[in-house]
């Protein structure tokens, strides 16, 4: 999507490739809006069987991890789980359990020189909890999260240095943790997204979806500061979110902002070869947020159009290759203006350019979540990784080479889509035969069901999935007709409309101006009818 903001913000999309290059600056206009009640969704499911796996002190990955950090020393003896145990006296000293599922209960020693440990669940405050005994009782429980959000969790156990005044010491000792784990979380969030033939699989099986786009969750344009740049998006915001797509029953999202970030003063890369990781809080949040929900993500990597986030004229321009305008005014660029085209065309042929890019990628994908532990490339909760947002100037040949690098430099454990996708272009000039891409698409705007139709048919031919990366969804019956149409075409593996928006913390939904804003609760007759629509379409995706 061509990304509106408040200071140039577009009321119509592109429509065909055919006009790309004639497009004359388009004014927006901001969404009044008012909140509007709407029917809750249908009752969950009976949740599914759990079972409960039970993980020693030192396990390092997989479903349940164990990190220690600060002094620990290691006890053995025939009470304890497996013979041995972990002990600590050290103020500070913590030991985080990072786990898939819906809940954990972790046991360790209690005894009468055993002190205060600070325990907390996904980063939330504290509980102190008191591990003193009379009586030393090993592999006794000291902790328990029950009934989480399905998903991805972290506990982490501190040691306060406090004890009580019986206690002799301030020692904390940790054994073993049980973990909660039903057989949907194992399925649907703990895997990769993987690709058979044309189809998308999760678990062994087939897996489709319905989704939407939330382009802000890394960097947000439409709540800007006294100085007007964009902010990062507070957790609530994102949280607000995440779930309000889960609560629509999406099961995938698509977020330009935690991909696509340079140029800008709180970008990841603010100039060429300079890294801000700090800019990463906001998208570490919001990934470990969705995997914690079970929402798999699509992730762009650079765009075409010259909004706040950078794209390819920042690469380009970084080399020298003249930019018409500011830095981020997409009212001019290569669809519109002969040089700002002939200067992006560098970003595929110009060797520097390149190795520019791929240091991005590479920088980006290894960068490790805080909260998860996982480096990007190694998250099951992105679903893919998409060479750009609309970038329909791009060439096959360099489309493989970007999916290439991806999985086999980098070392990418997710699928890779190719990011021509546009509305108005047709997905047989993508890279059908990259050996290395497993997914094609569509933007639409408007609804076009009988173009996706035909692009769905070639993606399969050539044995690529296809996915409707964009729709507009303003016009009630053309959505009922796409939403109908991908629920009956095996060779349509989801669709993400544009864009859902979040509400802020005062309760009023976030502004934004390009006509697509879309919420949940909806803030209008028709926005409600559509929503009905929408949930109805997750269930049916989710079913097939």
């Amino acid at each position: 999507m061509t990304i509106g903001y408040s200071r140039s913000r577009r009321s119509a999309r592109v429509g065909r490739v055919a006009r790309l290059y004639g497009l004359a600056a388009m004014t927006a206009v901001l969404l009044g809006v008012t909140q509007f009640a709407v029917t809750a969704p249908p009752p969950a499911p009976a949740p599914a069987p759990v079972s409960v796996l039970t993980v020693n002190d030192t396990a390092t990955g997989g479903t349940v991890g164990v990190a220690y950090a600060g002094s620990w020393l290691t006890s053995n003896g025939s009470g304890k789980y497996h013979g041995d145990d972990h002990y600590s006296n050290s103020r500070g000293a913590t030991v985080t359990v990072t786990f898939t599922g819906t809940g954990a209960r972790l046991f360790g020693a209690r005894a009468s020189w055993h002190g205060v440990a600070g325990i907390s669940v996904d980063g939330e405050a504290e509980k102190w909890v008191d591990s003193y005994s009379a009586t030393r009782q090993d592999q006794a429980l000291l902790f328990a999260a029950d009934n989480l959000v399905p998903g991805n969790h972290r506990i982490t156990v501190r040691v306060t240095g406090d004890r009580n005044s019986r206690s002799g010491g301030t020692v904390v000792a940790f054994d073993r943790v049980d973990v909660t784990v039903p057989a949907t979380v194992v399925s649907s969030t703990a895997g990769f997204v993987s690709r058979r033939g044309n189809q998308l699989t999760l678990g062994g099986a087939t897996f489709r979806f319905a989704g939407a786009n939330l382009y802000w969750l890394g960097l947000d344009d439409n709540i800007r500061d006294s100085g007007g740049l964009p902010t990062y998006p507070t957790k609530a915001r994102i949280d607000n979110g995440l779930k309000a797509a889960v609560a629509a029953g999406f099961t995938v999202i698509r977020s330009h902002t935690l991909g696509i970030s340079v140029g800008c003063s709180r970008c990841l890369e603010p100039s060429r070869g300079n890294f801000n990781d700090a800019a990463l809080e906001s998208a570490d949040y919001a990934l470990y947020r969705a995997g914690q929900l079970g929402l798999k993500v699509m992730i762009p990597l650079v765009d075409q159009w010259r909004w706040y986030h950078g794209g390819i004229s920042t690469f380009t321009g970084w080399r020298g290759y003249p930019n018409a305008g500011s830095p981020d005014d997409n009212v001019v660029n290569a669809a519109n203006n002969s040089t700002q085209r002939a200067s992006e065309a560098n970003f595929y042929t110009d060797a520097n350019v390149i190795a520019d890019y791929k240091q991005y990628i590479s920088h980006l994908l290894n960068h490790i979540n805080p909260y998860t532990g996982l480096a990007y490339k190694n998250d099951p909760a992105v679903m893919a990784w998409e060479t750009g947002n609309e970038i329909w100037t791009a060439n096959p040949t360099w489309t493989q080479n970007i999916a290439a690098y991806l999985k086999h430099t980098v070392g990418a454990k997710q699928l890779v889509a190719d990011g021509t996708a546009a509305s108005g272009m047709l997905v047989a000039n993508a890279a059908v035969n990259g050996a290395d891409v497993d997914i094609l698409g569509g933007h639409f705007y408007p609804i076009d069901t009988a173009w996706a139709t035909q692009d769905a048919g070639v993606a399969a031919a050539h044995g690529k999935a296809y996915i409707i990366g964009e729709f507009a969804w303003t016009d009630r019956t053309a959505t009922g007709e796409l939403t109908a149409a991908v629920q009956g075409n095996a060779n349509i593996a989801g669709d993400l409309l544009w864009t859902l928006m979040p509400y802020q913390e005062n309760g009023q939904p976030e502004p934004h101006g390009d006509g697509y804003a879309f919420y949940n609760p909806a803030t209008s007759p028709t926005m409600s009818a559509i929503l009905a629509i929408l949930i109805r379409h997750s269930a049916a995706m989710s079913r097939r």
